[in-house]
């Protein structure tokens, strides 16, 4: 069994970019059920990159440390 090691910066970086292609979706018109698995999906995202000690500066979706916020 082969164990993880602590998440990449690169690898949160990318869920940071996903983030915001799934917010522009909200632009879009979709069904309910489409809809909730993409509020779903980036829910998931956030969840991960928070987990992780980062946070999103939405203005221009740059990733952070979560401590380092002004």
């Amino acid at each position: 069994m082969t164990m993880l090691g602590d998440t990449e910066f690169g690898a949160i970086r990318i869920c940071a970019k996903a983030v915001r292609v799934l917010d522009n979706v909200s632009f879009l018109t979709m069904n309910k059920e489409d809809d909730a698995a993409v509020v779903l999906a980036r829910n998931q995202l956030l969840s991960v990159i928070h987990g992780n000690g980062y946070q999103i500066e939405y203005e221009t979706y740059r990733v952070i440390k979560a401590d380092n916020r002004n």
